[in-house]
Protein backbone atom coordinates (compact mmCIF):
# COMPACT_ATOMS: atom_id res chain seq x y z
CA UNK A 1 0.00 0.00 0.00
CA UNK A 2 1.70 3.56 -0.52
CA UNK A 3 1.97 5.67 2.31
CA UNK A 4 -0.63 8.54 2.26
CA UNK A 5 1.29 12.29 2.46
CA UNK A 6 0.70 13.64 6.19
CA UNK A 7 -2.08 15.82 5.93
CA UNK A 8 -3.38 19.08 8.40
CA UNK A 9 -1.53 19.17 11.95
CA UNK A 10 1.18 16.54 10.83
CA UNK A 11 1.89 18.02 7.72
CA UNK A 12 2.57 21.58 9.65
CA UNK A 13 4.60 19.54 12.14
CA UNK A 14 6.51 18.03 9.89
CA UNK A 15 7.39 20.98 7.80
CA UNK A 16 7.94 22.93 11.02
CA UNK A 17 10.69 20.35 12.36
CA UNK A 18 12.52 20.19 9.66
CA UNK A 19 13.37 24.26 9.31
CA UNK A 20 17.07 24.29 10.02
CA UNK A 21 16.84 25.89 13.47
CA UNK A 22 17.55 24.96 16.78
CA UNK A 23 15.07 21.96 18.08
CA UNK A 24 15.75 23.20 21.45
CA UNK A 25 15.36 26.89 21.23
CA UNK A 26 12.05 26.32 19.99
CA UNK A 27 11.00 24.37 22.54
CA UNK A 28 12.36 26.78 25.14
CA UNK A 29 10.46 29.77 23.04
CA UNK A 30 7.28 27.73 22.71
CA UNK A 31 7.54 27.12 26.39
CA UNK A 32 8.01 31.01 27.79
CA UNK A 33 5.56 31.73 25.17
CA UNK A 34 2.50 29.61 26.52
CA UNK A 35 3.26 30.22 30.43
CA UNK A 36 3.18 34.04 29.76
CA UNK A 37 -0.08 33.66 27.43
CA UNK A 38 -1.60 30.92 30.07
CA UNK A 39 -1.07 34.14 32.71
CA UNK A 40 -2.48 36.51 29.89
CA UNK A 41 -5.90 34.54 30.13
CA UNK A 42 -5.98 34.27 33.64
CA UNK A 43 -5.81 37.93 34.47
CA UNK A 44 -7.99 38.77 31.49
CA UNK A 45 -10.38 36.11 32.75
CA UNK A 46 -10.49 36.75 36.51
CA UNK A 47 -11.50 40.45 35.60
CA UNK A 48 -9.24 42.70 37.70
CA UNK A 49 -10.29 46.57 37.89
CA UNK A 50 -7.97 49.62 38.29
CA UNK A 51 -7.47 53.14 39.01
CA UNK A 52 -4.73 54.21 36.60
CA UNK A 53 -3.40 57.25 36.76
CA UNK A 54 -2.80 59.35 33.12
CA UNK A 55 0.47 61.15 33.42
CA UNK A 56 1.89 64.15 31.86
CA UNK A 57 4.90 64.22 29.52
CA UNK A 58 7.36 64.88 32.37
CA UNK A 59 5.71 62.31 34.53
CA UNK A 60 3.50 64.16 37.01
CA UNK A 61 -0.41 62.84 36.91
CA UNK A 62 -2.62 64.70 34.78
CA UNK A 63 -6.02 62.24 36.70
CA UNK A 64 -6.88 59.30 37.61
CA UNK A 65 -9.65 57.23 35.27
CA UNK A 66 -11.38 53.57 36.12
CA UNK A 67 -9.82 50.18 33.85
CA UNK A 68 -12.53 47.75 34.47
CA UNK A 69 -12.37 45.11 33.48
CA UNK A 70 -8.69 44.99 31.98
CA UNK A 71 -8.62 44.20 28.60
CA UNK A 72 -6.63 41.41 27.13
CA UNK A 73 -4.03 43.84 26.21
CA UNK A 74 -3.53 44.63 29.75
CA UNK A 75 -3.39 41.27 30.94
CA UNK A 76 -0.84 40.38 28.41
CA UNK A 77 1.34 43.18 29.95
CA UNK A 78 0.61 42.33 32.92
CA UNK A 79 2.03 38.82 32.66
CA UNK A 80 5.07 39.90 31.01
CA UNK A 81 5.72 42.77 33.58
CA UNK A 82 5.01 40.14 36.78
CA UNK A 83 6.94 36.83 35.06
CA UNK A 84 9.75 39.01 33.68
CA UNK A 85 10.34 40.79 37.43
CA UNK A 86 9.84 44.48 35.17
CA UNK A 87 7.63 45.74 37.86
CA UNK A 88 6.07 48.90 35.62
CA UNK A 89 3.97 49.33 38.54
CA UNK A 90 0.91 51.29 36.59
CA UNK A 91 -1.42 48.02 37.43
CA UNK A 92 -2.82 46.82 40.51
CA UNK A 93 -4.63 43.86 40.95
CA UNK A 94 -8.24 43.80 42.46
CA UNK A 95 -9.24 40.77 43.08
CA UNK A 96 -7.64 38.33 45.98
CA UNK A 97 -7.54 35.11 43.38
CA UNK A 98 -4.96 36.89 41.01
CA UNK A 99 -2.86 37.71 43.85
CA UNK A 100 -2.96 34.35 44.83
CA UNK A 101 -1.87 33.74 41.30
CA UNK A 102 0.78 36.21 41.00
CA UNK A 103 2.46 34.64 44.02
CA UNK A 104 3.06 31.31 41.72
CA UNK A 105 3.52 33.26 38.71
CA UNK A 106 6.15 35.53 40.15
CA UNK A 107 8.14 32.39 41.78
CA UNK A 108 7.86 30.14 38.40
CA UNK A 109 9.09 33.31 36.19
CA UNK A 110 12.00 33.73 38.96
CA UNK A 111 13.00 30.06 37.99
CA UNK A 112 11.35 29.33 34.63
CA UNK A 113 12.35 32.55 32.56
CA UNK A 114 15.70 32.23 34.67
CA UNK A 115 16.15 29.44 33.91
CA UNK A 116 15.17 30.40 30.01
CA UNK A 117 17.49 33.09 29.95
CA UNK A 118 20.91 30.78 31.15
CA UNK A 119 19.95 28.72 28.35
CA UNK A 120 19.55 31.77 25.71
CA UNK A 121 22.94 32.86 27.07
CA UNK A 122 24.88 29.36 26.93
CA UNK A 123 23.51 28.94 23.52
CA UNK A 124 24.63 32.52 21.92
CA UNK A 125 28.25 31.88 24.22
CA UNK A 126 28.09 28.50 21.99
CA UNK A 127 30.90 28.05 19.56
CA UNK A 128 29.71 25.35 17.53
CA UNK A 129 32.78 24.23 15.25
CA UNK A 130 35.47 26.59 16.72
CA UNK A 131 38.12 24.47 16.44
CA UNK A 132 38.41 25.13 12.30
CA UNK A 133 38.67 28.45 11.40
CA UNK A 134 36.92 29.78 8.65
CA UNK A 135 40.58 30.23 6.79
CA UNK A 136 41.27 26.94 7.70
CA UNK A 137 37.83 25.45 5.99
CA UNK A 138 38.49 27.20 2.87
CA UNK A 139 41.57 25.91 2.55
CA UNK A 140 39.91 22.42 3.10
CA UNK A 141 37.65 23.27 0.73
CA UNK A 142 40.08 23.94 -1.70
CA UNK A 143 41.88 20.92 -0.92
CA UNK A 144 39.05 18.78 -1.65
CA UNK A 145 38.50 20.03 -4.78
CA UNK A 146 41.94 18.63 -5.46
CA UNK A 147 41.73 15.29 -4.28
CA UNK A 148 44.50 15.94 -1.84
CA UNK A 149 45.08 15.32 1.92
CA UNK A 150 45.46 19.17 2.86
CA UNK A 151 46.57 18.51 6.78
CA UNK A 152 49.06 15.65 5.07
CA UNK A 153 50.77 18.10 2.39
CA UNK A 154 50.50 19.08 -1.02
CA UNK A 155 52.62 18.20 -4.51
CA UNK A 156 53.60 20.63 -6.76
CA UNK A 157 51.33 19.95 -9.39
CA UNK A 158 48.60 20.44 -6.32
CA UNK A 159 49.54 23.58 -5.62
CA UNK A 160 49.92 25.16 -9.28
CA UNK A 161 46.54 23.95 -9.47
CA UNK A 162 45.78 25.35 -5.89
CA UNK A 163 47.00 29.18 -7.51
CA UNK A 164 45.00 28.67 -10.47
CA UNK A 165 41.56 27.96 -9.23
CA UNK A 166 41.68 30.42 -6.31
CA UNK A 167 44.22 33.20 -6.82
CA UNK A 168 43.67 34.75 -3.18
CA UNK A 169 46.22 32.12 -2.65
CA UNK A 170 48.91 33.15 -4.88
CA UNK A 171 48.21 36.50 -4.26
CA UNK A 172 49.41 35.85 -0.67
CA UNK A 173 52.15 33.75 -2.08
CA UNK A 174 53.06 36.97 -3.86
CA UNK A 175 53.68 39.29 -1.15
CA UNK A 176 55.38 36.78 0.73
CA UNK A 177 58.06 36.40 -2.14
CA UNK A 178 58.25 39.92 -3.34
CA UNK A 179 60.91 42.35 -1.97
CA UNK A 180 58.83 45.44 -1.80
CA UNK A 181 54.45 46.46 -1.65
CA UNK A 182 54.82 48.19 -5.20
CA UNK A 183 56.58 44.92 -6.35
CA UNK A 184 53.91 42.80 -4.99
CA UNK A 185 51.19 44.77 -6.29
CA UNK A 186 52.39 45.00 -9.35
CA UNK A 187 52.74 40.95 -9.67
CA UNK A 188 49.13 40.73 -8.36
CA UNK A 189 47.80 43.03 -10.93
CA UNK A 190 49.67 41.02 -13.99
CA UNK A 191 48.44 37.32 -12.20
CA UNK A 192 45.15 38.86 -12.51
CA UNK A 193 44.82 40.24 -15.62
CA UNK A 194 46.43 37.20 -17.49
CA UNK A 195 44.95 34.17 -19.29
CA UNK A 196 44.85 31.17 -18.62
CA UNK A 197 48.38 29.73 -20.07
CA UNK A 198 50.36 32.62 -18.79
CA UNK A 199 48.85 32.25 -15.27
CA UNK A 200 50.35 28.64 -15.45
CA UNK A 201 53.90 30.43 -16.71
CA UNK A 202 53.67 32.81 -13.60
CA UNK A 203 52.27 29.97 -10.99
CA UNK A 204 55.43 28.16 -11.20
CA UNK A 205 57.41 31.45 -11.51
CA UNK A 206 55.80 31.85 -8.06
CA UNK A 207 56.38 28.68 -6.81
CA UNK A 208 60.10 28.73 -7.81
CA UNK A 209 60.85 31.48 -5.68
CA UNK A 210 58.62 30.52 -3.26
CA UNK A 211 60.76 27.16 -2.65
CA UNK A 212 64.12 29.52 -2.67
CA UNK A 213 62.99 32.76 -0.33
CA UNK A 214 59.75 30.98 1.93
CA UNK A 215 61.20 28.55 4.89
CA UNK A 216 58.54 25.80 4.56
CA UNK A 217 58.83 25.47 0.79
CA UNK A 218 62.42 25.08 1.32
CA UNK A 219 61.60 22.14 3.97
CA UNK A 220 59.44 20.16 1.46
CA UNK A 221 56.34 20.39 3.80
CA UNK A 222 53.49 22.25 2.41
CA UNK A 223 50.05 22.04 3.89
CA UNK A 224 47.01 23.54 5.19
CA UNK A 225 48.85 24.55 8.78
CA UNK A 226 51.72 26.10 6.82
CA UNK A 227 49.33 28.04 4.23
CA UNK A 228 47.17 29.36 7.05
CA UNK A 229 50.51 30.59 8.75
CA UNK A 230 51.59 32.05 5.22
CA UNK A 231 47.76 33.67 5.31
CA UNK A 232 48.71 35.23 8.43
CA UNK A 233 51.94 36.80 8.14
CA UNK A 234 51.05 38.21 4.49
CA UNK A 235 47.76 39.58 5.73
CA UNK A 236 47.30 43.41 5.48
CA UNK A 237 45.84 45.86 8.10
CA UNK A 238 42.31 45.66 7.05
CA UNK A 239 42.48 41.39 6.41
CA UNK A 240 43.72 41.68 10.53
CA UNK A 241 40.72 44.21 11.39
CA UNK A 242 38.56 42.09 8.94
CA UNK A 243 39.69 38.52 11.09
CA UNK A 244 39.33 40.03 14.08
CA UNK A 245 35.39 41.30 13.13
CA UNK A 246 35.11 37.53 12.32
CA UNK A 247 36.31 36.07 15.40
CA UNK A 248 34.29 38.50 17.57
CA UNK A 249 30.92 37.91 14.94
CA UNK A 250 28.83 36.90 17.73
CA UNK A 251 28.85 39.59 20.20
CA UNK A 252 29.05 41.46 17.13
CA UNK A 253 25.30 40.78 15.52
CA UNK A 254 23.74 40.24 19.77
CA UNK A 255 25.50 44.31 19.82
CA UNK A 256 24.00 45.48 17.01
CA UNK A 257 20.17 43.34 17.72
CA UNK A 258 20.89 45.12 20.86
CA UNK A 259 21.15 48.52 20.17
CA UNK A 260 18.49 48.37 16.98
CA UNK A 261 15.66 47.44 19.63
CA UNK A 262 16.55 50.13 21.90
CA UNK A 263 16.10 52.36 19.05
CA UNK A 264 12.76 50.90 18.45
CA UNK A 265 11.70 50.78 21.86
CA UNK A 266 12.79 54.99 22.55
CA UNK A 267 11.48 55.75 18.73
CA UNK A 268 7.95 54.27 20.41
CA UNK A 269 8.42 56.26 23.63
CA UNK A 270 9.01 59.10 21.93
CA UNK A 271 6.50 59.19 19.13
CA UNK A 272 3.46 57.72 21.25
CA UNK A 273 4.13 59.19 24.56
CA UNK A 274 5.79 62.65 24.05
CA UNK A 275 9.13 61.69 25.67
CA UNK A 276 12.91 64.00 24.50
CA UNK A 277 15.56 61.95 23.35
CA UNK A 278 17.05 61.16 26.73
CA UNK A 279 13.69 59.92 28.31
CA UNK A 280 13.02 57.78 25.43
CA UNK A 281 16.44 55.78 25.26
CA UNK A 282 16.30 55.22 29.25
CA UNK A 283 12.66 54.29 29.07
CA UNK A 284 13.85 51.69 26.30
CA UNK A 285 16.42 50.23 29.07
CA UNK A 286 14.91 50.16 32.04
CA UNK A 287 12.36 47.58 30.34
CA UNK A 288 14.57 45.79 28.53
CA UNK A 289 17.50 45.44 32.12
CA UNK A 290 13.82 44.69 33.83
CA UNK A 291 14.14 47.71 36.11
CA UNK A 292 10.59 49.26 35.59
CA UNK A 293 11.85 53.04 36.38
CA UNK A 294 9.36 54.24 33.60
CA UNK A 295 7.00 52.72 31.55
CA UNK A 296 4.26 54.05 28.85
CA UNK A 297 2.84 57.26 30.35
CA UNK A 298 -0.51 55.47 30.19
CA UNK A 299 -2.09 52.19 29.54
CA UNK A 300 -5.64 53.48 28.24
CA UNK A 301 -4.52 52.39 24.53
CA UNK A 302 -4.03 49.24 23.97
CA UNK A 303 -1.54 49.73 21.66
CA UNK A 304 0.37 51.09 23.85
CA UNK A 305 0.66 47.94 26.56
CA UNK A 306 0.26 45.94 23.88
CA UNK A 307 3.62 46.41 22.04
CA UNK A 308 5.46 47.16 26.18
CA UNK A 309 4.45 43.44 26.34
CA UNK A 310 6.48 42.29 23.28
CA UNK A 311 9.04 44.79 23.47
CA UNK A 312 9.97 43.00 26.89
CA UNK A 313 9.08 39.38 25.45
CA UNK A 314 11.91 39.52 22.77
CA UNK A 315 14.02 42.30 24.13
CA UNK A 316 14.99 41.02 27.67
CA UNK A 317 16.42 37.48 26.51
CA UNK A 318 18.03 39.48 23.90
CA UNK A 319 19.57 42.44 26.31
CA UNK A 320 20.79 39.03 28.80
CA UNK A 321 22.02 37.40 25.68
CA UNK A 322 24.22 40.28 24.87
CA UNK A 323 25.44 41.03 28.49
CA UNK A 324 26.66 37.37 28.63
CA UNK A 325 28.57 37.19 25.36
CA UNK A 326 29.81 40.50 26.47
CA UNK A 327 30.69 39.15 30.02
CA UNK A 328 32.44 36.00 27.90
CA UNK A 329 34.42 38.85 26.02
CA UNK A 330 35.93 40.64 29.02
CA UNK A 331 37.01 37.38 30.68
CA UNK A 332 38.12 35.33 27.71
CA UNK A 333 42.25 36.66 28.06
CA UNK A 334 41.34 35.61 32.00
CA UNK A 335 40.07 32.42 31.01
CA UNK A 336 42.92 31.01 28.49
CA UNK A 337 45.71 32.65 31.44
CA UNK A 338 43.47 30.34 33.76
CA UNK A 339 43.41 27.24 31.80
CA UNK A 340 47.43 27.52 30.67
CA UNK A 341 48.22 27.51 34.63
CA UNK A 342 46.37 24.53 35.36
CA UNK A 343 47.97 22.50 32.59
CA UNK A 344 50.94 23.43 34.03
CA UNK A 345 50.48 22.92 36.95
CA UNK A 346 52.12 20.03 38.58
CA UNK A 347 49.57 16.82 39.47
CA UNK A 348 48.42 16.20 42.66
CA UNK A 349 49.26 12.34 44.37
CA UNK A 350 45.06 11.87 43.76
CA UNK A 351 45.13 12.52 40.03
CA UNK A 352 48.79 10.39 39.51
CA UNK A 353 46.88 7.46 40.97
CA UNK A 354 44.19 8.25 38.58
CA UNK A 355 46.08 8.66 35.78
CA UNK A 356 48.45 5.39 36.96
CA UNK A 357 45.00 3.32 36.72
CA UNK A 358 44.25 5.22 33.01
CA UNK A 359 46.83 3.78 31.88
CA UNK A 360 46.95 0.09 33.32
CA UNK A 361 43.35 -0.23 31.93
CA UNK A 362 44.67 -1.47 28.35
CA UNK A 363 47.29 -3.85 30.61
CA UNK A 364 50.32 -0.90 29.87
CA UNK A 365 51.94 0.82 31.98
CA UNK A 366 52.55 3.75 29.62
CA UNK A 367 50.49 6.63 29.69
CA UNK A 368 49.67 7.21 25.72
CA UNK A 369 47.87 10.47 24.35
CA UNK A 370 44.26 9.74 25.02
CA UNK A 371 44.89 8.84 28.56
CA UNK A 372 46.64 12.25 28.61
CA UNK A 373 44.63 14.41 27.23
CA UNK A 374 41.23 12.83 29.46
CA UNK A 375 43.15 13.44 32.49
CA UNK A 376 43.55 16.91 31.55
CA UNK A 377 40.19 17.38 30.34
CA UNK A 378 39.09 16.34 33.71
CA UNK A 379 41.16 18.56 35.58
CA UNK A 380 39.88 21.84 33.62
CA UNK A 381 36.27 20.79 34.18
CA UNK A 382 35.52 20.77 30.29
CA UNK A 383 33.80 17.21 30.82
CA UNK A 384 33.08 15.01 33.33
CA UNK A 385 33.89 11.12 34.01
CA UNK A 386 29.85 10.25 33.39
CA UNK A 387 30.71 11.99 29.97
CA UNK A 388 33.87 10.24 29.04
CA UNK A 389 32.05 7.11 30.58
CA UNK A 390 29.40 7.71 27.95
CA UNK A 391 31.70 8.24 24.95
CA UNK A 392 33.82 5.27 25.98
CA UNK A 393 30.70 3.02 25.88
CA UNK A 394 29.48 4.65 22.95
CA UNK A 395 32.96 4.18 20.95
CA UNK A 396 32.94 0.27 22.70
CA UNK A 397 29.58 0.05 20.54
CA UNK A 398 30.49 1.39 17.46
CA UNK A 399 33.60 -0.81 17.56
CA UNK A 400 32.20 -4.30 16.47
CA UNK A 401 35.47 -5.79 15.36
CA UNK A 402 36.93 -5.43 18.67
CA UNK A 403 40.18 -3.93 17.84
CA UNK A 404 39.98 -0.57 19.34
CA UNK A 405 40.11 1.31 16.26
CA UNK A 406 37.43 2.34 13.61
CA UNK A 407 36.61 3.79 10.05
CA UNK A 408 35.85 7.02 9.25
CA UNK A 409 32.96 5.61 7.54
CA UNK A 410 31.54 3.81 10.97
CA UNK A 411 30.46 6.86 12.20
CA UNK A 412 30.54 9.78 9.61
CA UNK A 413 26.92 10.27 7.67
CA UNK A 414 27.28 9.06 3.88
CA UNK A 415 27.77 12.49 2.28
CA UNK A 416 27.62 14.75 5.00
CA UNK A 417 31.59 15.13 4.53
CA UNK A 418 33.40 14.26 1.46
CA UNK A 419 36.96 11.89 2.07
CA UNK A 420 40.02 12.32 0.07
CA UNK A 421 41.71 9.91 -1.29
CA UNK A 422 44.82 8.48 -0.22
CA UNK A 423 47.47 10.70 -0.24
CA UNK A 424 49.91 10.20 -3.50
CA UNK A 425 52.91 8.97 -3.14
CA UNK A 426 55.06 11.96 -4.56
CA UNK A 427 57.13 13.69 -2.17
CA UNK A 428 56.55 17.54 -1.57
CA UNK A 429 58.37 20.52 -3.51
CA UNK A 430 62.36 20.11 -2.17
CA UNK A 431 64.77 23.62 -2.51
CA UNK A 432 66.36 23.80 -5.82
CA UNK A 433 64.01 20.99 -7.52
CA UNK A 434 62.69 21.76 -11.51
CA UNK A 435 59.61 23.56 -11.01
CA UNK A 436 58.50 22.99 -14.72
CA UNK A 437 55.81 20.57 -14.38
Amino acid sequence: LRRRPPQGRARVRRMVWRLPINRDLLKVVLAVVLWLFVGSVFYWAIGNCSTVPRLSKNGSVIEDFPLCPWHFSHAFYYSVQTGMSIGFGLLTESKPASELYSCFHILAGSSFIGGALSFFVSLALTRHGNFISESEQRLLKACLALHADGYHGLTLTQLRKMLLQHPEYANELIRKVSETPEQAAEFIDKFGRADQRARRKLANRILKEACEKVECFKQGNVGVTELLQLDEESASCGQRVLEFLRAKANFIRLACACVAWIVVGALFSHLSDGHDAITSVYCAISALSTAGIISTNTVESDAHVLFFGVYCLIGVPLYACMLGSFANLLTEKCVEQETATKLNSALTDAETAFLAHLAGVDGNTEVDLAEYTELQLLRLGVVDRDTLRTIRAQFRKLDVRGCGRLCVETFVHPGSLPVAPPPSKAQPPKAGMNIEL
